[in-house]
Parts: structure tokens; sequence; C-alpha cells
């Protein structure tokens, strides 16, 4: 097939979305024609020009969608005759806008949440729930050996458990339990914060005032701290409102990659029941939901006394190649 995917192609993909563009991308392009435009480069003049010379059959938008992702699938549906895709991995749409949907639906719409899939289909938008992936051959246990020396490498102290957490340092991410966690005699919070975005001085010192290890720096390689590791949390809540109006309400995409890799790792994992993580996995196993910070506390102290962590096993069927596998057939059955 010809496939034109519109998503984030530039820099390190240390964040969600370039994660997720140059990953599909990549698997993609082994068996397809494949076109890369960023989300910026739809917007000059000369877009329209290259889209026809390649002529897609599929355009598929990767990030959002907003209502100007909307409008662009059905200016580009009208111009090329292409079918057209939208992945809903972090939807907002203001509270005036919601309306405009019904009339600028593309021709799928692939979600992860519930709520979004509802949402979608109240606007008479074809809707296949799809999640996530994660590639489990780059993110995998390791020995206690391994374990050492990579604590080693980092400046990791090799007395305390470590508690992980992967992503954006920003308020809307509730990071401020990992100031209580701090608290907890004999663990250690490391946060890795992603350099994409520009992140919130003020909360970076208070966290490393706590003392808490934060990394504010690109991994060539993020698995290594994984693996480094011997719990991740995640804090993230969804928003009150059953639709975000604004950007800056979502913490994270629908099905964040960062507990995804944790898993793969085989890591016990604690996490808010956010997005579409309710919906693939039950608790058990080393994977906990949590409903506010006691619990939380609570599940990490007691959390090293469970034997039967086995996360990765939850998490294998949603390896990367299987999920770029359901996008081809979705593809083919439009």
């Amino acid at each position: 097939m010809k496939i034109c995917l519109i998503g984030d192609f530039s820099g390190t993909p240390d964040e969600g979305m370039k994660n997720l563009s140059k990953t599909i991308a990549g698997l993609l392009s082994l068996k397809h024609e494949v076109l890369k435009l960023s989300t910026r480069d739809v917007r000059k003049i000369d877009v329209i020009r290259r889209l026809k010379n390649f002529s897609p059959q599929i355009v598929h938008y990767l990030h959002g969608p907003t209502v100007r992702s909307f409008f662009l699938l059905r200016v580009l549906r009208m111009i090329l005759g292409c079918k057209t895709v939208a992945s809903a991995t972090r939807p907002y749409f203001s509270k005036c806008s919601r309306w405009l949907i019904m009339f600028l639906k593309s021709d799928l719409v692939l979600t992860q949440s519930e709520k979004f899939e509802r949402f979608f289909k109240s606007q008479g938008c074809n809707v296949v729930f799809l999640p996530n992936g994660v590639d489990c051959n780059r993110f995998y246990p390791i020995d206690e050996q391994n374990r050492s020396r990579i604590r080693k490498e980092l400046g990791l102290p090799e007395d305390k458990k470590i508690l992980l957490h992967v992503g954006h340092i920003k308020e809307n991410r509730q990071l401020n339990i990992f100031e209580k966690l701090q608290q907890i005699n004999g663990f250690q919070v490391v946060i890795v914060g992603g350099t994409t975005q520009k992140s919130n001085e003020k909360l970076k010192y208070r966290l490393e005032n706590a003392g808490i290890m934060v990394f504010h720096r690109y991994f060539d390689d993020v698995s290594i701290v994984y693996k480094a590791a011997d719990m991740y949390v995640f804090p993230i809540r969804d928003t009150d409102d059953d639709m975000p109006d604004a950007y800056n309400q979502v913490g994270a995409i629908d099905l964040p990659l960062s507990v995804l890799e944790a898993m793969a790792c085989n890591m016990p994992v604690i996490t808010t029941r956010f997005g579409a993580l309710p919906r693939l996995f039950e608790p058990g196993n080393g994977f906990f939901y949590s409903k506010d910070d006691d619990e939380t506390i609570h599940l990490i102290k007691s959390i090293p006394n469970i034997l039967d962590c086995n996360t990765r096993k939850k998490v294998l069927p949603y390896h990367w190649e299987n999920i770029v596998a359901r996008i081809e057939s979705e593809y083919q059955r439009l």
C-alpha cells in the first residue's frame, strides 16, 4: 500500500507521540511505501503537490486528533480521493467545537479509551479500538548482576529499592506524590524527564530538593533505566471532565508507553486507572491500581514481599509488531 503518515518525526524519540510516530512508520515501511509528513509540514504550500505526486491510498493522522486535524483529513480526502484515518491518542476539543466532528469525521478513528470511543461513536464515526504497543525485544528483564552494573553506571544507590517514573516534568502529571514516596525508608525515587517539552523548573527544583534523583536528559537507550529499577509508579489521573477541552488538561497519551515499557521489563507497576489501562489490564501478578496517595504508599511497602510478579506476560500481546499488523488489517479493510 501507499501510506502517508502525519505525525512528529523530528528530533529524538523521548516523548510518547514521537516514539509512536517513528515506530509505526518504521514497521510499516518494511512492507509498504510510506510518506512521512510532520504535523508542521502539512501547513506548507507544497504539501498538496507532494501528496498528489505520491498518490496515497491511506492518509493516517497519528496525533490528537483535534478539529483542525479532522478538517485537514477531510480536505485531503476530497483532493486525493484517499481513505483517511485518525488515531485518538490524546484527543482534545473545545466545548464549542465538538459538534463539528460529525461533519468532519474521517473514514476511521482508532481509539484507546472507552470514554473517547463513546464520544466518537456518538458523533457517527467509524470507530475501532487499537492500543499502543511496546518493543518487547528492547524492554526486557535482566538478572541482578547486570542490574547492579547498570546502577553503578547511572550512579544509583545499590542498597535501596528504586521507584521509577518516566515522563515530562509538568504540573499536569501529578508528580507531587513522589515527594511523599521519597520519604519511605529504603526507597529512592528516580524520575527521567523528557527533553522534547520544556520542564517546569520550579517543580524540578522541588523534586530534587526532596531528595529525588531527576535525570533531565535524553537516553539513547532509556530501557537501561527501567532495567535498573525495582518498580514503576504512574500517578497521572484522568480529568474530571469526561472530555478535556484544553491540551494542558491531559498529562499523557491515553495508553502511556512508559507503563507498557515497565511491564515489558517485568517490573511491578502501581498506576491510576488512567485512559485505556483498565480496559487492557486486570490487577494482579504485580500490576496494581491505586485510588489515592495513601494506597500507593501502602502498596509500595508491600510489593517487596510479592513473589508472583509477571507483568511482562500481561503486555506481550501488545508487542509493536502485533499492533502494526492490526493497523495494516484496518487499512486493508478500508
